[in-house]
């Protein structure tokens, strides 16, 4: 049996492992391939910040390792010597160390402060860049014209059923009054119900996407697991 075999077979067990659930409930079959995954994947995630980041990007530049020396003497590269200002933020990052010691934790919460600094920053940042171009998309002509100066129906349609539903959803959020009766009431139900749509599309996206996970299980075991395991005890 072949390495690629073992692999199938071993995948189509997990799976019919992990789906024991559905139908068993928590069971060790289920338990055992549970620990197994968590393992695997902490693991990897522990692995991978070195070989992918670490060592490429930081350890290998910093001391030079990437520099190929040929026979006639010459190098690949130069080696730059700015790369060992990598070194403050590691020796910065090693402060968080210090959180197990009872004596210098205080070392930690500088490690801290400037981390949750840079986070706080970058959030803003990122809230911005968001943000701020949703909020000038949201500013759509109501009357689209093509490069002729004929109006293109279909998209001032849809700008103006956008405009229109961004305003009535804002006026479900406007709480300086609350309107008790009369439009105002009716818009704002008009906006729950725009919301609940708009939730409810996004629900069934998510439930779209476990689906294909569950079709690309299935596809693997009829079309691969199956198969393979029919040749190994045919």
């Amino acid at each position: 049996m072949s390495w690629e075999s073992s692999t199938i077979i071993l995948g189509g067990i997990a799976t019919l492992a992990i789906y024991s659930f559905l139908f068993f409930g928590e069971n060790r079959f289920y338990r055992f391939f549970e620990h197994l995954f968590i393992g695997i994947s902490a693991g990897l995630y522990a692995v991978q910040p070195i070989s992918l980041f670490l060592w490429g990007d930081i350890i290998q530049p910093m001391f030079g390792l990437d520099i190929v020396t040929y026979p006639d003497g010459t190098t690949s590269k130069e080696y730059n010597s700015y790369f060992l200002l990598y070194l403050i933020p590691m020796t910065i990052g090693m402060l968080y160390y210090f959180m197990y010691s009872a004596r210098y934790s205080w070392l930690s919460q500088i490690a801290i402060g400037i981390a949750l600094g840079a986070a706080g920053g970058l959030a803003f940042e990122g809230f911005f860049n968001e943000i701020w171009p949703q909020i000038t998309g949201s500013f759509k002509p109501l009357v689209v014209l093509d490069s002729l100066g004929n109006i293109l129906v279909e998209e001032s349609i849809n700008n103006t059923l956008f405009v229109l539903i961004l305003l009535i959803v804002m006026n479900y959020f406007f709480f300086t009054f609350r309107a008790q009766a009369g439009p105002l009431k009716r818009l704002n139900t008009s906006g729950r119900w725009l919301m609940m749509i708009s939730f409810g599309a996004l629900f069934g996206s998510t439930v779209m996407a476990r689906m294909s996970l569950l079709i690309e299980r299935l596809q693997f075991m009829i079309l691969e697991w199956y198969p393979t395991l029919w040749k190994i005890f045919a």
